[in-house]
């Protein structure tokens, strides 16, 4: 008699191996996109905290470089990453699922507005994962907050929170 497995056997297991690769795979997929709004969230919440921890510290945000606000990785609407360019100059954007979700801009203290930070979202061509993120209950917060008027826009300073 000789030992191994026979064909039914080997049948068997690649159908069973099938069945749970069908389960898990997916799955595998909605953690990532899970993963990628938990980031978002954080990244959002962390951004509007070192601003408002910076204003509040040096009182202005002119002249002040992006990476010496935040360690939020930034781009410019290119997709390169922002280093050295002010902060008061450029927007910078968050990119969730590959794609510009959310842009960000500073903007120093007017005469009746509060410094702020100025929030806008991309309408086309957005992700699936990206449209997600729009939806989690922090990150509308953070969108439909208003400051003197100023629709998806967060004061700066020491009683900022939202979520």
């Amino acid at each position: 008699m000789k030992k191994g497995f026979t064909m039914i056997e080997l049948i068997f297991v690649i159908v069973i191996l099938g069945i749970l690769a069908s389960v898990a795979i997916p799955r595998l997929a909605a953690t990532r996109e899970d993963a990628e709004i938990s980031a978002a969230v954080a990244n959002l919440r962390t951004l509007v905290s070192d601003a408002s921890a910076y204003y509040v510290a040096k009182g202005s945000f002119n002249g002040v470089k992006w990476k010496d606000i935040t360690g939020v990785p930034l781009t410019k609407n290119g997709g390169l990453p922002i280093t050295t360019e002010l902060a008061t100059q450029h927007e910078g954007s968050l990119y969730i699922g590959g794609t510009r979700c959310i842009g960000v801009k500073l903007v120093d203290k007017l005469v009746k507005i509060p410094a702020r930070i100025e929030f806008t979202t991309t309408n086309s061509n957005t992700s699936n994962v990206c449209k997600q993120v729009l939806a989690a209950a922090p990150v509308k917060a953070y969108l439909d907050s208003t400051v003197n008027g100023l629709s998806k826009t967060m004061a700066v300073g020491s009683s900022t929170s939202v979520y």
